[in-house]
């Protein structure tokens, strides 16, 4: 303190000990001196030994008091208004300099735990996973401002430890332990390590491959990577006409979100120098897409170019798919697309079909469709096919499966002589009941449907008939013309294999299959599109295929996934997931016995890891194939597992230095190191549950669960030293995340605190912006306002009692929930002024919960969507909250008392004084038989002369908000038909009505929740109550609070103070306030 500031706090003392003191004596201790002390407050005492800092609390209420004409009380010796003028007058000076005093001494921080809260949230940023361990964690105290991240109130004890001991292992027990890096899973162990792995590769197919619908309910995807291909290569192509000479193909494969590699895979196979039909046909259509002719400075021909080449290209792969279609094994399947592939391409000269046909119930008839199409690019060829043995089946409930009956015998004579059954135009000889059909024309009967019949069973043979038509390859297919849900169309591939053409068209087919295949890759998981490999037999119903699909499982084959479109690291990633998958269970033992067992091989009770080089000599060359294959996987993937170990301790490290939110010293790498190595030697664990037992370590520490902050000593000795230190970058960033975001930092904020520039203030205010608009800052909107507010977990609130209102279900519940969450999330991330959280004309409502509000919006979600002009429907900004009314009730009715208290006390931050114990209560029902309103009710309690002075205050705030019921619906009267009478008189004959009533007395009373919002803020960032260091930050925050003003400029403020920037150094402790009450 200077010499001018020391002789200015000495008058001052010298006036209050002369002047001030006297007079508070004479007009204070007959209530509050040594003999009566009301309200535990003894001012005789407090004037005789002044202490402005640590008791600024208590002689901030006094002014407060003095100010409001309640002290002293109306029955007592009253000052002049010039010595209470001088009382007020001498107090605030006398604050302001105990203020100032202070003014650089950051205040204390008591060391802090993490909060459930801030472990939940931590471990979820650490790892990924909503693990919900925190549930089983004893409930976090409160003090400060409120809040449950007050040093203070957290203690330690045996079982709190034993819980973090216990939800640290069920974290570690998540980790995926590898082949590749460190990794978290939902599903913990084994299971974790094979279904992470399941994810992990699919995740890479959905991203970069595309496939048909496999399987039943499957669905295709990412088929448009091959128009988007078509596309980037006409616009490379012609790159120099487009204006486009310094584009890669790399640039334009990412602005049409496809991979590089398949871009120049796709760019290849366009420009080869010859292909075979039908891949031919695909790069002659491209080949045509039209020359840009673009005239200079002009952009509009261009996009519309574009536009028609765009389509061109979609209409290139219809076409390209259609042959695939025609080509595919399984173009019969309805549900499932076909798939073309090289080694299910099959073709015969005849083909037994077996179609079900169904129809809706009353169908008199159902229709039929023959189709015969060309396979080939020969147009129309005169194909001759003959329809062998056609017959019908029906089936009627609860009867006999009739035989088979021929189809002439159940179509019509018209259909009958129209098909020719029985005659071949060529002159040879057909069966009666077979039927001819020539070139690719359709042909179609109506099949009438017998009385109960619910469906039926098509059966015919097709054959190609080359003697007289031609040497054609056709696909034949039937078809019912009515959509249902059972029936499929059936078809097949018929042609001459002895043909001159036969051969070149399969080479051509089988070129095409395999540079612009229909699938990617297949499933991982072997299904009905997907055959399970060899030596199994892939037939349905037969236990070979049983036994893959339960013991083995998986089979890899995505060679042009691979090959054409992943780049090296996808690759890596690809492989890594892989090997983890075939090695996360007895993948290869289980199938080496089934091999063994196959081939009659004399296995013994050997597995795949205690083969010796003389048995797998000694096999037969089949089985060798097989065995040596699954020994060569197997050490493969061990190998790679031993490689990996080492990166395994390296990630545990990272993560422990992001789990500690700072970088590790060398000697805490070291322990970790040394520990790990002594429970792989000493302990003889194996590298999983070893791994496991580090990360427990790491997540037992103090380090990780307290936030410390390394005390440090002003090395300044000088006359103007300071009490103050700053706080390390790292430790910046952990304080900053802890208080926007409940977590650790993120990588930015680690990367901008490992650079040393987190402490300029452009840089800090850059994080701010960036973290408040971030989807992690509702955790704000749930920590912050929550516990301020009340309706902290509401999601969890029992409040309500559930026979009284059945209509306060879970879902109801939690909408209320998300509606106040979302509500306080728009205000942070939105940067809305501060004062919409009292006056917002908006609210986020889903369907639910504005039905029950009765408001007619357009919502159908199920998560809140903003909905605006809500004043009208009574609703909108934290008074309209159906959370915050629920909680302020009482469980059978609404609670005037604490819906008032909780304006007076969490709103405008006027604290009330708690009930003395004999005051009583009312009845607990909204409605009782002596008729009488909680109004009256409520008149009759305050009676008492002890009850009235804090009824009178409390009651007409909270009668304003009587129109809600417990449940947060507006009503006009009560169960029992009497009106409602929202209206309240205050002390000072102010009347307040209804909820427009209240939100005009909190407009004129805003000063005080701007107040409120600031200390509440103040509180929630340092972890403590109110003290005299932070007297100065709030006011200049108050100062920065107008109509206009937003939440981020409030952070900001105290983000950039000298409280948040450093921390007291050692030597100093702060000032321990006398017992009062507040």
């Amino acid at each position: 303190m200077s010499g001018g500031a020391s002789a200015q706090r000495t008058t001052a003392d010298e006036h209050f000990r002369d002047t001030t003191a006297p007079l508070l004596r004479e007009l204070c201790v007959d209530c509050h001196g040594n003999q009566q002390s009301e309200a535990k407050v003894n001012l005789e005492q407090f004037a005789l030994e002044p202490d402005f800092a640590t008791d600024f609390k208590l002689w901030r209420k006094v002014v407060e008091k003095l100010e409001q004409r309640e002290m002293p009380p109306k029955d007592a010796l009253q000052p002049s208004d010039i010595d209470r003028q001088q009382l007020i007058s001498v107090l605030r000076q006398q604050l302001r300099q105990a203020a100032e005093q202070h003014a650089n001494d950051p205040g204390s921080v008591m060391l802090r735990r993490l909060t459930s809260a801030e472990y939940a949230y931590s471990i979820r940023d650490l790892t990924g996973l909503d693990l919900n361990i925190e549930r089983d964690f004893v409930g976090d105290a409160v003090g400060g401002e409120g809040f449950a991240n007050v040093g203070t109130v957290q203690f330690m004890q045996d079982s709190t430890l034993e819980r973090y001991l216990d939800a640290a292992k069920q974290v570690a027990a998540h980790a995926v332990i590898g082949v590749g890096p460190l990794d978290f899973y939902q599903t913990p162990g084994q299971t974790g390590l094979e279904l992470s792995a399941i994810a992990r590769i699919q995740n890479i197919y959905r991203a970069h491959g595309f496939r048909t619908a496999s399987g039943e309910g499957g669905e295709a995807f990412g088929l448009d990577r091959y128009s988007r291909a078509f596309y980037t290569a006409w616009r490379y192509r012609y790159r120099n006409e487009l204006g486009l000479s310094q584009k890669t193909l790399a640039d334009l494969a990412a602005e049409e979100d496809i991979d590089t590699r398949f871009a120049q895979y796709i760019w290849s196979v366009l420009n080869r120098r010859s292909t075979s039909f039908p891949t031919s046909d695909v790069v002659n259509r491209w080949d045509a897409l039209p020359v840009p002719d673009v005239p200079a400075n002009d952009l509009a021909p261009v996009e519309e170019l574009a536009k028609s080449v765009r389509l061109q290209c979609d209409e290139i792969h219809q076409v390209m798919y259609d042959w695939q279609t025609r080509f595919g094994q399984n173009a019969d399947a309805k549900e499932e697309a076909p798939v073309l592939a090289v080694d299910s391409f099959v073709v015969d000269r005849s083909k037994r079909l077996e179609m079900n046909i169904n129809w809706p119930p009353g169908t008199k008839a159902a229709h039929i469709q023959l189709k015969v199409e060309s396979a080939n690019d020969d147009g129309h060829p005169n194909a001759v096919v003959v329809w062998r043995d056609p017959a019908i089946q029906f089936r009627i409930p609860d009867r006999r499966l009739p035989d088979p009956k021929p189809l002439r015998t159940l179509v019509a004579e018209t259909d009958v002589a129209r098909i020719g059954f029985g005659k071949h135009p060529g002159g040879s000889t057909i069966e009666p009941h077979d039927f001819v059909t020539t070139g690719t024309q359709s042909t179609s009967f109506e099949l009438p449907v017998p009385d109960g019949a619910t469906s039926a069973r098509l059966t015919v043979t097709a054959e190609l008939d080359v003697q007289h038509g031609d040497d054609c390859i056709v696909r034949c297919t039937i078809a019912q013309e009515e959509e249902t849900d059972q029936g499929k169309q059936v078809s097949a591939l018929l042609a001459n294999s002895e043909g001159t053409a036969f051969g070149q068209w399969r080479a051509g087919v089988l070129e095409f299959a395999r540079l612009l295949p229909q699938v990617s890759h297949r499933e991982p998981a072997p299904s009905d599109r997907d055959p399970i490999p060899a030596p199994f037999d892939n037939s349905y119903n037969n236990p070979e295929r049983n036994h893959y699909h339960y013991k083995i499982k998986y089979h890899r084959d995505d060679n042009f996934l691979v090959d054409n479109i992943l780049d090296d690291v996808t690759r890596r990633e690809l492989d890594q997931a892989w090997m983890d998958l075939l090695g996360s269970f007895e993948y290869h033992n289980a199938f080496l016995r089934f091999v063994a067992t196959k081939y009659q091989l004399d296995l013994g009770e050997r597995g795949i890891a205690d083969l010796d080089a003389d048995w797998v000599n000694g096999l037969a060359e089949e089985p060798l194939a097989y065995v040596q294959e699954l020994i060569h996987s197997h050490r493969k993937i061990a190998a790679a597992f031993e490689t990996a170990v080492p990166v395994h301790l390296e990630n545990a490290l990272q993560f422990a230095s992001r789990a500690w939110r700072r970088p590790l010293t060398d000697d805490e790498q070291q322990r970790l190191r040394e520990y790990y190595a002594s429970l792989r030697k000493q302990q003889n664990l194996d590298h999983r549950h070893a791994m496991q037992a580090l990360l427990t370590r790491v997540l037992v520490a103090p380090e990780f669960l307290y936030r410390a902050e390394r005390p440090r000593m002003v090395e300044d000795s000088g006359a103007n030293q300071s009490n103050a230190v700053a706080l390390s970058d790292w430790e910046l960033a952990s304080r900053l995340s802890y208080f926007l975001w409940s977590s650790l930092p993120d990588e930015e904020l680690r990367h901008v605190a490992a650079s040393g520039e987190l402490n300029r203030p452009e840089q800090l205010t850059a994080q701010i912006t960036r973290m408040l608009r971030d989807p992690k800052a509702r955790r704000l909107a749930t920590e912050f306002f929550g516990q301020w507010f009340g309706f902290y977990q509401f999601d969890r609130y029992r409040g309500i009692d559930p026979e009284r209102f059945p209509e306060f279900t879970d879902s109801l519940r939690g909408a209320m929930y998300d509606e106040a969450i979302a509500f306080f999330e728009h205000i942070i991330r939105a940067d809305r002024p501060v004062r919409e959280i009292l006056f917002a004309d908006y609210c986020l409502l889903n369907g639910e919960l504005a039905a029950h509000y009765g408001i007619e919006a357009p919502v159908a979600s199920t998560e809140p969507m903003l909905v605006t002009d809500v004043l009208r429907h009574h609703r909108g900004g934290l008074l309209g909250l159906g959370a915050v009314l629920a909680v302020t009730s009482a469980p059978q009715r609404t609670s005037p008392v604490k819906r008032g208290d909780w304006v007076l006390r969490r709103v405008l931050g006027i604290p009330v004084p708690p009930p003395p114990a004999d005051a009583g209560s009312i009845a607990a029902g909204d409605v009782v038989d002596d008729g009488l309103t909680i109004r009256t009710r409520l008149e009759q309690h305050r009676r008492d002369a002890s009850c009235k002075n804090c009824h009178s205050r409390i009651d007409p705030l909270g009668f304003a908000l009587e129109q809600y019921d417990a449940i947060g619906r507006w009503r006009e009267n009560y169960r029992d038909g009497q009106t409602i009478e929202s209206v309240g008189e205050l002390n000072d004959g102010s009347v307040i009505t209804g909820i427009d009533g209240l939100r005009e007395y909190l407009r004129q009373n805003e000063r005080l929740f701007q107040r409120t919002l600031c200390t509440k803020l103040v509180g929630y960032a340092f972890g403590r109550g109110e003290s005299i260091e932070d007297v100065l930050l709030i006011e200049q925050m108050l100062d920065d609070v107008d109509d206009t003003r937003r939440l981020s400029t409030l952070v900001e403020k105290v983000v950039h103070s000298r409280q948040f920037l450093y921390q007291r150094s050692g030597g100093k402790e702060p000032p321990e306030p006398r017992k009062q009450n507040e």
